[in-house]
Order: C-alpha cells, then sequence, then structure tokens
C-alpha cells in the first residue's frame, strides 16, 4: 500500500514534483469528475508542453508520452498513494491534496499566483514549480 500523507516526506514531495508530467497529471485528475485513463492524461500533457489545448494539437502523437506515463509517471504517482488505479483510469489518491497544498503554497510564496489549472496554467509556463531541471532547488 502506499504512503499516507504524513509519510509523504520533503524529499519524495521534491521528487514527485520534479517531472512536469508527473505534475500534469496530478492536476488534470484533480480537476476530473471521473477517472482519467492514460491516454487521455497523455492528450492533456503534449497539450500542455506544446502550449496548446487539448482540442488543438493538429495531429500531434501522445503514444510516446503515453508510454512514459505508464511506464514510469503513473507508478510513482500511485505507490505514493497520490493517484489511485481505478475502473478506467486513475482517480485522486489520500496524498493529492497534500502534494498539491505543496504546489499552491510555493507558487503562493513566489508572488502570489493563483492555484495551478490546466485550463489556466500549464507545467513549463513561467513561474511553474515544475520549470527545467530536477526541481530540487525548489523552496518547499
Amino acid at each position: 500500500m502506499g504512503e499516507t500523507s504524513s509519510d509523504l516526506g520533503r524529499e519524495t514531495v521534491l521528487d514527485l514534483l520534479s517531472a512536469s508530467r508527473r505534475l500534469a497529471a496530478v492536476v488534470a485528475v484533480e480537476e476530473a469528475d471521473e477517472p482519467v485513463s492514460s491516454g487521455e492524461l497523455a492528450t492533456m500533457t503534449v497539450a500542455a508542453e506544446h502550449g496548446r489545448s487539448p482540442g488543438r494539437l493538429g495531429g500531434r502523437s501522445a503514444s510516446a508520452v503515453k508510454s512514459d506515463l505508464e511506464s514510469d509517471h503513473l507508478p510513482q504517482l500511485v505507490a505514493h498513494d497520490v493517484l489511485r488505479d481505478a475502473e478506467g483510469g486513475y482517480e485522486a489518491g489520500s496524498n493529492l491534496d497534500s502534494l498539491l497544498s505543496v504546489v499552491d503554497v510555493t507558487m503562493d510564496g513566489r508572488g502570489g499566483t493563483p492555484p495551478l489549472r490546466t485550463n489556466e496554467r500549464q507545467p513549463g509556463d513561467t513561474g511553474s514549480p515544475a520549470v527545467g531541471g530536477s526541481g530540487r532547488d525548489t523552496d518547499i
């Protein structure tokens, strides 16, 4: 079973936030009303990486991103109970809100930016906690 929020320490949080694809998946699941498939998460992630809405990809393939999510990012999020593998996709785990609260506090401390939302700000945008490098230099 995954870690509880009290077990989700600083190093784990920093590691989970070090990849914009993980952050994009967490934000997408948090905003969804039902489980989100890895294919849908890949489409949203590709859109975010290219600065477009998911409906305006113009033929870009999300298959490589889907493979990356399924082999690396989603298992890490599930292992720490940030996401849960549910029928038809992924849903919020018990640590999702804890992880996003760290993102919100970090962004708030950098100038009062509102909480990250997929329809407003994308991972990789200026001011995003997952911009560049490993993210380990982020003050949390």
